[in-house]
């Protein structure tokens, strides 16, 4: 698949995603609209920035030289931008790594059950909607179960997340009711932080509900996925303190930090073409004008420096493999080899393997994007294998 394919298929599903408003920083504003840089200058410093930042190295005063340089450069003062280029590579040197991140409890939660909906076709299937508190936010999402429930038992928990930044996608619900309420799971799926709950809404009790908040690419929206584990383990038909998680894209990327956070409460995880697990990846790959995968990148950068990098710790997943004690099913689809997608599950692996970390890594042949969202022969290659590695590390019965 071509760069500008892939980035088709990206924005079929989710035109990722606003953060903070629709501001740009000053010298950015061209960037999204250009592919290579043009300047020898401003290249040779986005070429030796690269290594650093991917590896979490302190590169807060090279990075604001460029910065500087990019605003100068809008202004027409090319040569003054050259120099602000020069004097980031001799930056570059005895660089120390950014201090790790920590984080308090998980946030707790209790269900609020506003309404059941009607699965078509799915009569043994019960879906609910649901609302609960975390971050003094109020939040919504699904929880699908069997309807006839063997009384005194636990049944196992899958964290569902979604792709795109859009809400649950509709369509999507008989997937899950099919191939997990079915084999004998209850699913939590949450919409996040300033989303809709549904991609194409429905009235709940008359009233299209969204999620408060806003968009804030895989942070906050973490808490929103423990809160709702916690809320659901409080049910007295679910198992205590587990659950698996299943995820794509956006949602992919959420929940795998979720599994991070979560330790050995994590009994396995399948993600499907999961977005941003190497942020400074996404990043720096803006940056030298690279496929435009990160469409907020822009709005992002509208913040001081050292708190840029801090975020892009916060969203790493590789920052957090230490944390992560369930194997991992990463699926990624094979039609668009050598996308930032490909290279950022790439770096993860390496990472995975250095930690000792189960993991599996499967390139479906042909897939898209999306494919997991379509009845195709990618879906289908698919299937057998996460349905496997499930009943393996976290069987329904």
């Amino acid at each position: 698949m071509t760069t500008k394919n892939l980035l088709i298929a990206v924005l079929l599903l989710g035109c990722f995603l606003l953060y903070g408003g629709d501001t740009q920083r000053p010298g950015l504003e061209r960037l999204s609209w250009e592919y290579g840089i043009s300047d020898s200058v401003e290249q040779a410093l986005v070429m030796a920035l690269k290594d650093p930042l991917l590896q979490e190295l302190n590169v807060e005063a090279a990075l604001q030289q460029w910065f500087d340089g990019r605003l100068l450069h809008s202004q027409n003062k090319q040569e003054a931008a050259r120099e602000k280029w020069h004097q980031g590579m001799t930056l570059l040197d005895n660089l120390q790594p950014l201090p790790p991140l920590s984080y308090g409890a998980a946030p707790k939660a209790e269900f609020s059950f506003l309404s059941e909906l009607k699965l078509p076709n799915f009569d043994d299937v019960q879906m609910q909607v649901v609302s609960w508190q975390v971050n003094n936010l109020r939040q919504y999402g699904l929880l699908l179960a069997p309807r006839k429930k063997t009384p005194g038992q636990k049944y196992p928990l899958i964290l569902y997340g979604h792709g795109a930044a859009f809400g649950l996608p509709n369509s999507f619900c008989a997937w899950l009711a099919q191939h997990l309420v079915r084999k004998g799971y209850i699913v939590a799926a949450p919409a996040l932080r300033g989303e809709p709950l549904f991609q194409m809404q429905i009235p709940i009790n008359g009233k299209e509900l969204v999620c408060d908040g806003e968009i804030e690419n895989l942070d906050g929206e973490v808490d929103d996925c423990l809160a709702m584990l916690d809320a659901a383990w409080k049910l007295p038909y679910v198992r205590k303190d587990e659950f698996a998680m299943l995820g794509h894209s956006f949602g992919a990327g959420v929940s795998l930090l979720a599994v991070a956070r979560m330790g050995e409460a994590a009994k396995a995880a399948v993600s499907y073409d999961a977005w941003l697990v190497n942020p400074q990846r996404y990043y720096w790959d803006r940056m030298r004008r690279g496929a435009n995968n990160w469409l907020s990148w822009e709005d992002y950068c509208n913040q001081p420096v050292k708190k840029q990098l801090r975020g892009l710790q916060k969203r790493s997943l590789l920052h957090h493999v230490e944390g992560i004690q369930a194997p991992l099913l990463l699926f990624m689809g094979g039609g668009y080899e050598g996308s930032v997608f490909h290279l950022s599950h790439e770096d993860l692996c390496k990472k995975l393997k250095a930690h000792n970390k189960k993991y599996r890594y499967v390139l479906v042949p042909n897939g898209d994007h999306n494919f997991v969202l379509r009845d195709g022969a990618p879906a289908r290659f698919a299937l057998p294998i996460q349905q496997k590695f499930l009943q393996e590390h976290y069987p329904a019965n």
